[in-house]
């Protein structure tokens, strides 16, 4: 369903992605791994349009973001990959004057056309399958993180994404909320739902994903099953990171 091929992205001088070659399958959950600063973040941005690349293409169902695309082109294909692809950022990104339920029924209501009653009923589903029907009135400054991330969760849901982009949803959390986002993804992940994740969370990875990929320095250094990849690592990259995440 998703196909990455030799995806290249430069700030400046600086090359932070190298080449990186990569498909998800539908219902597969890659969790991308690795340390800081090894371009995973950015390869996530690049998937959505946020970010350009300078070579390479990204492939999501029948849309295809390619470095050669005029600026025109490129913002119409990342409209289309929008519609296919969730985001749910680290920071939350709530609308910090609107309530829980309004901020997951304004993209329905403004990119899908749908009259209101259709977004809100489609909405309260979505804000009861995160465990968060009862703060559908509550703004973010009443949530706590863990709260505000469900909720970002059920905006990303509520467009009907064939693929969900999480970076890094639990970075900003205390071990509880951090939990309880951790088993929202978890449900998801046994429903089937397809998603990209770029997390610290090790034990999520071995748990919930399907294959992960290890990031280091630009480039997918390891890809693999989860019990492989963490029992038997075969790049040193990846040994040096799960002796520093076992030390943590």
């Amino acid at each position: 369903m998703i196909e990455v091929d030799g995806l290249v992205k430069r700030f400046g001088a600086v090359e932070v992605l190298r080449g990186v070659d990569l498909s998800v399958g539908r219902g597969e959950v890659a969790c991308l791994i690795g340390p800081s600063g090894s371009g995973k973040s950015t390869f996530l941005r690049c998937l959505n349009g946020l970010e350009r690349f300078q070579e390479g293409r990204v492939t999501i169902g029948d849309v295809a973001l390619d470095a050669g695309q005029s600026d025109r082109d490129h913002a119409r294909a990342a409209r289309r990959i929008c519609r296919r692809a969730g985001m749910v950022f680290q920071g939350f990104n709530l609308f910090a004057h609107e309530t829980a339920l309004q901020n997951v029924i304004e993209a329905p209501m403004r990119v899908l056309g749908m009259s209101r009653d259709e977004a809100v009923e489609r909405a309260r589903g979505f804000l009861a399958r995160v465990g968060m029907l009862h703060r559908l009135d509550a703004r973010p400054r009443e949530l706590s993180g863990g709260q505000q991330q469900r909720v970002a969760i059920a905006r990303a849901l509520a467009m009907g994404p064939e693929v969900v982009l999480f970076d890094e949803p639990t970075s900003a959390l205390d071990p509880r909320a951090t939990g309880e986002v951790l088993s929202v993804m978890t449900d998801l992940a046994r429903d089937g739902q397809t998603m990209i994740v770029v997390t610290h969370a090790m034990g999520f990875a071995r748990k919930a994903a399907t294959v992960v990929h290890v990031f280091g320095d630009g480039a997918i250094v390891e890809s693999g099953d989860p019990d492989r990849v963490f029992e038997a690592p075969a790049h040193e990259a990846t040994r040096s990171l799960l002796s520093e995440v076992q030390a943590a």
